[in-house]
């Protein structure tokens, strides 16, 4: 399937599109305390892979359960250079895990960087379709914390009125992992959008 053009991005923007777009520049030292908002994810083992215009996604049951909020999962995917930055750094990949509750939709972003430490991969492992639900969490830190905004989806349709959960602390991922990526569509990373005066706050997971 031919997939999004990430040389024409330009065009993909809509007339009623809102001035809270994403992806963002996180700056570190302007977000706000955030007191609530811990968070816990499960994932079912069954993943069915689902080629789209907007890339190559994973289908999989799950759910978020944000304070006394329950988000259903329906799908994740991986973007080959992380589309967020922090303090104008880049991450080697970010995956995004989106969920809906009624009509309301929420993401939750995990950076990943390539260590020389990590062997077996789970996005590789991911892609063979060896994959359960211990797989999937691999892709998350153990440490929860993380930055929240509203902003849009960073494909087409760019909707907006989207809940934003940029996780802090990056997992590990292999070199192959990266390669994998990089080989199935590569530098799929939408252009840092202005915050335009947004509030992002901050979440800190103590335990």
């Amino acid at each position: 399937m031919r997939h999004l053009d990430y040389t024409e991005q330009e065009n993909w923007r809509q007339p009623d599109d809102t001035a809270y777009q994403s992806p963002i520049d996180i700056a570190t030292q302007s977000v706000q305390p955030q007191e609530t908002g811990k968070f816990a994810i499960s994932f079912q083992d069954e993943v069915q892979y689902d080629d789209r215009e907007i890339g190559e996604q994973f289908l999989v049951h799950g759910q978020l359960r944000l304070d006394d909020q329950i988000w259903e999962l329906e799908r994740f995917h991986f973007h080959d250079g992380a589309e967020h930055l922090v303090n104008g750094q880049r991450h080697d990949v970010e995956t995004h895990f989106v969920f809906q509750h009624g009509d309301q939709t929420l993401v939750v972003a995990s950076f990943g960087d390539v260590s020389a430490n990590e062997k077996t991969g789970a996005v590789k492992n991911i892609y063979d379709n060896q994959v359960n639900a211990a797989t999937l969490m691999r892709l998350l830190p153990n440490n929860h914390s993380y930055f929240h905004y509203v902003g849009s989806l960073t494909t087409p349709p760019i909707r907006h009125d989207i809940q934003w959960l940029i996780l802090t602390e990056p997992v590990a991922i292999s070199a192959e992992d990266k390669a994998v990526l990089h080989d199935h569509y590569p530098d799929n990373y939408r252009e840092i959008q202005s915050i335009n005066e947004r509030v992002i706050t901050y979440y800190n997971d103590k335990n």
